[in-house]
């Protein structure tokens, strides 16, 4: 989205500041609706709370639930269905019941054993879909570590069992081996990449948005959609500096960047809410937790009309210019358009060199203890 095309059309009155407002929302609006499917046990819940990087569905080895489970993460929904191919889901049933056209993207989980029914849904689907369906083989880690423990290399075991699931499901299908314990590691991050190409560029930057970052380049995209919104809430700002009345352009301001700072600790999982839950699950340092603390500090009012009060001078500048007509406007929503972007950009660093501290990218230390 070209925001200074945005801000050029309100200037010469062919276009409308809910224009800007409207691309705004436009994300936070779409929703990206993730299939998971396969038999109970396979270690999809525990999937995922990888994916996401916080524990929002509870894992189990029974077939606990005769209808699909929803997991709605800022707009990132992944359904849980239950498995096909069992006493409570027969086979020739399964697929109509799911409806399998609403959703973006499939991921057919599977472990240890590759059982008829896993290769029955997995032709069926494709054939209904016609879309790219990927296969994901869980506990990887524990295939490993028992091989290890038997005297065989895991150089050895990871080959042999790729070979085995592309055997099975065929070479050209995207198959991937994984541990949701550790998701930094063997096929998660590449599964995760894979998977960020089943949709449109919009369902792209949403599923990056409320994903977790495990790698320096899952951080890179967590940047790009951050600075194409902040550049938004930036020309948001720039409309509001030809509000007519003093004084109430400033208000506005500080609610634009309340909401845009707010946006960008949760695009890198640093709001409040999911520290809270972050802390519940691996303590953190008392150096990290005051970092934490500054950062959230930046999505609250008065921090934003504390760093308003140190840019005195600017806003100053912004109001004096409020009375001299046309050009006055223009320099009063240039300085909005600076002070926001300038906020929003130093956010995006802080929030990146944040998390890389606290993950220590590549490895994510933090969320290797995500339990099962």
């Amino acid at each position: 989205m070209d925001v200074f095309k945005l801000v050029r059309e309100f200037l010469t009155g062919e276009t409308a500041a809910g224009k800007i407002e409207e691309e705004l929302s436009h994300l936070d609006n779409v929703e990206v609706r993730i299939a998971l499917l396969g038999r109970s046990g396979t270690g999809k819940s525990s999937l995922i709370n990888a994916l996401v990087g916080e524990r929002v569905a509870a894992s189990g080895a029974v077939e606990t639930t005769l209808k699909a489970q929803e997991f709605n993460i800022n707009g990132l929904i992944f359904v849980d269905l239950p498995g096909g191919g069992t006493t409570h889901f027969p086979f020739d049933e399964y697929l109509d019941t799911v409806k399998v056209a609403r959703y973006d993207a499939f991921v057919l989980v599977v472990s240890k054993r590759i059982l008829e029914s896993d290769l029955e849904l997995f032709a069926e689907l494709k054939q209904r879909t016609g879309k790219k369906i990927h296969i994901v083989r869980t506990m990887i880690d524990q295939d490993i570590e028992n091989a290890n423990h038997d005297g065989t290399s895991s150089e050895l075991v990871f080959p042999k069992i790729r070979q085995d699931l592309e055997s099975k499901f065929g070479l050209a299908n995207h198959c991937w081996l994984v541990s949701n314990r550790h998701p930094e590691k063997h096929d998660f991050p590449a599964f995760c990449d894979s998977l960020i190409e089943d949709f449109d560029e919009t369902r792209r930057d949403k599923f990056i948005f409320a994903a977790q970052a495990y790698t320096a380049e899952q951080l890179n995209r967590k940047r790009g959609v951050a600075e194409r919104h902040v550049l938004l809430f930036s020309g948001l700002a720039a409309v509001n500096g030809f509000n007519p009345i003093p004084g109430a352009d400033v208000v506005t301001d500080v609610a634009i960047l309340v909401k845009m700072n707010q946006w960008i600790l949760r695009c890198y999982k640093l709001d409040e809410e999911h520290m809270k839950k972050q802390l519940k699950r691996a303590p953190l340092s008392s150096a990290q937790v005051t970092l934490v603390n500054r950062l959230i500090a930046y999505g609250t009012r008065e921090f934003i009309i504390s760093v308003i009060k140190r840019q005195a001078t600017r806003m100053t500048g912004k109001e004096i210019a409020k009375w001299v007509p046309v050009v006055g406007q223009m320099a009063s929503a240039g300085l909005g358009f600076a002070l926001t972007r300038w906020m929003g950009q130093d956010l995006v660093n802080q929030c990146e060199k944040a998390t890389r501290a606290l993950n220590t990218l590549p490895s994510n230390n933090i969320l290797a203890n995500l339990k099962k």
